[in-house]
């Protein structure tokens, strides 16, 4: 565990650190060249460094243990990193919107603006290379992280009719960019909504929580389970033992299923019902037992 945290902590400053590069790179072609879709590449250059950092801080709350008051563990806190980027990313787009009204009336695009974004654009291709196959989060920045590839495609080309042809061609690829970005936003709500929702996990693990209860011969009535990130989830069952468990064994059995869920990354209460003539019986000697 710790040798894949060291490789794990490795990568993200691998894209920590292109990621920059590719901003800077950004930043400074649009000060000095003077392209407004090269500016707008920028900002988001800078809201994506901004992403990465907030994403990062989340995704370390998110693995704290479980304490009094998050009894199931703090791994929903890595979305705060998604709702983050997406203000963050609203915000830019909303100060580029105006940037590009003011300079509707006209202005001045030079040649370096696109090899500024040539250069930006492969510091980022590195930096999502390494952003994948990581955290749910992490996953997330990288697609904002792709967006740069994209934009680059329109940045590039825009850039350069800017200078030979005129800054007309250059305030439509900003346009274009700044489109992309509001699509970008809208994709990361729906995905922030659908990881808040309570949805219900893959058939497959209902089956697999009512079959390592069936092992011990405890037969599922009722199961609800819902998702808490990707890979982990929460709920409770109601079972009944079959004939001839006792309610001491069926107990210790409900005991058994919930500590292995529990290593499978499902934490489910189990409640064992008597609702049967003989499971009654049996739970009234066990009451009368313990008086």
């Amino acid at each position: 565990m710790n040798r894949l945290r060291y490789i794990l902590r490795g990568r993200l400053l691998l894209v920590t650190v292109f990621a920059l590069l590719g901003a800077l790179s950004k930043i400074l072609g649009s000060l000095l060249y003077g392209s407004r879709a090269l500016f707008v590449d920028a900002l988001t250059s800078i809201a994506n460094l901004a992403s990465l950092f907030v994403v990062l801080y989340y995704l370390s709350e998110s693995m704290k243990p479980p304490d009094t008051d998050h009894p199931f563990g703090h791994m929903r806190l890595r979305y705060g990193g998604i709702a983050a980027i997406l203000s963050i990313y609203m915000f830019i787009a909303g100060f580029s919107a105006a940037t590009l009204c003011y300079s509707s009336h006209g202005y001045r695009v030079e040649e370096g603006s696109a090899y500024a974004a040539i250069t930006g654009a492969a510091f980022y291709a590195v930096a999502i290379a390494f952003s994948r196959n990581l955290d749910e989060s992490i996953r997330v920045y990288a697609g904002f992280t792709a967006g740069e590839l994209i934009e680059a495609g329109v940045v590039i080309p825009s850039t350069w009719l800017g200078y030979t042809k005129g800054y007309v061609f250059d305030l439509v690829g900003a346009i274009i960019i700044l489109l992309y970005l509001f699509y970008e936003a809208i994709e990361t709500h729906q995905h922030l909504v659908r990881a808040i929702a309570d949805t219900s996990p893959p058939q497959r693990v209902y089956e697999e929580v009512a079959r390592e209860a069936e092992l011990r011969g405890l037969i599922p009535t009722i199961i609800r389970l819902r998702m808490i990130d990707e890979q982990h989830c929460s709920g409770d069952m109601i079972v009944e033992p079959r004939k001839g468990l006792t309610p001491d064994i069926a107990d210790i059995l409900a005991d058994e299923v919930m500590d292995e869920l529990h290593k499978r990354g499902c934490d489910v209460v189990i409640h064992v019902e008597y609702s049967r003539p003989w499971l009654q019986k049996g739970a009234n000697n066990k009451s009368s037992t313990k008086k």
